[in-house]
């Protein structure tokens, strides 16, 4: 039986206003993405959220300061199922991370506008999240229907 995989990211900005984010790479593709990860059963979204940031980055979540959009996506071959929820968080540690890398993480980096744009970002909702970022990820926008392109 397959199950709804549920994924929180943090949209982290740094005082340039650059935004944070991590590489993954499977199957030879390479993206980048919200840090994040899966949350697990009985566990609450916080607490994902501050665990995975702190597995994945050493970051200390200092808040979550509000919800900002989530979507689902579906792969074409229906082989996986994910419904992705985003919150802007504030962080304790002065944006201090450190990558610990593994099978699928291999990079982190903060990012301009420009040089985001020509990122390869899943799912791709790049110009979604460029509006957002105009009025630095402070209005909630809800749900967003996303349509899975290769």
């Amino acid at each position: 039986m397959k199950n709804i995989r549920i994924r929180v990211g943090a949209i982290i900005l740094n005082k340039k206003k650059e935004l944070l984010l991590v590489n993954h790479v499977k199957k030879g593709k390479s993206y980048w993405l919200f840090p994040g990860g899966g949350v697990e059963y009985g566990e609450t979204i916080e607490q994902a959220l501050e665990r995975e940031l702190k597995e994945e980055l050493s970051i200390k979540l200092d808040k979550i300061s509000h919800f900002v959009f989530c979507h689902e996506t579906i792969y074409p071959d229906r082989s996986r199922h994910i419904f992705n929820i985003y919150f802007k968080v504030l962080i304790k540690n002065n944006l201090k991370f450190s990558l610990k890398p593994d099978k699928v993480l291999q990079n982190v980096k903060f990012f301009g506008v420009a040089e985001f744009k020509n990122l390869v970002f899943y799912p791709d909702v790049k110009d979604f999240i460029i509006k957002l970022w105009k009025n630095n990820f402070s209005k909630p926008k809800g749900f967003i229907k996303v349509g899975w392109k290769k």
